[in-house]
């Protein structure tokens, strides 16, 4: 979906609703941003692995010897993971290769404003963000603005502009809020 949708709140609400269920898990938020640092992608990696473990530092030399200990230590475990943010297939091919690198049950969640990702790395559910509607927008930018669920007296026509200002993108309606 769109940036500004929603993708990351919904993820992390899902993560936190869920993640008790698996026996390790990780939230890796802005991979975009973290892999386009020095070694970040190697970084990406220790994190998966040292959440989902449970173990403090892991060290790990390259991408491959990732790859690798990933596969290695979590193909026999149930795991949940969150890749926020990805905007290169070969991030998801060394942070999630693929389903045999994580045990039966494991759930990998990605977010991503490229579609197409998705389906080269053929990942089989794909949930689409849709906008909000006028409806949706004017109480979530209430809420934000007054505290309520309606605009405050003397706000309504403040408020439908608002709302057509922010296009259905939630994100825009807290910060207008």
């Amino acid at each position: 979906g769109m940036g500004g949708v929603g993708k990351t709140t919904l993820a992390k609400v899902f993560y936190n609703s869920i993640c008790n269920e698996y026996e390790g898990a990780c939230f890796i938020s802005n991979v975009r941003k973290a892999s386009n640092q020095d070694k970040g992608r190697i970084f990406l990696q220790q994190k998966i692995l040292s959440d989902a473990l449970g173990v403090q530092k892991i060290k790990l030399d390259s991408v491959e010897k990732g790859i690798h200990t990933i596969k290695a230590n979590l193909s026999a475990k149930k795991v949940l993971i969150v890749l926020d943010d990805v905007d290169k297939i070969e991030q998801l091919k060394e942070l999630a290769g693929g389903c045999d690198w994580f045990g039966l049950g494991s759930r990998i969640i990605v977010t991503t404003r490229d579609k197409h990702l998705l389906v080269s790395h053929q990942i089989r559910r794909i949930y689409e963000m849709e906008m909000m509607n006028d409806r949706e927008s004017l109480e979530l930018f209430c809420r934000n603005a007054f505290k309520m669920s309606t605009p405050a007296r003397n706000y309504e026509d403040l408020s439908n502009r608002a709302i057509r200002y922010g296009k259905g993108l939630p994100l825009a309606f807290k910060v207008l809020g």
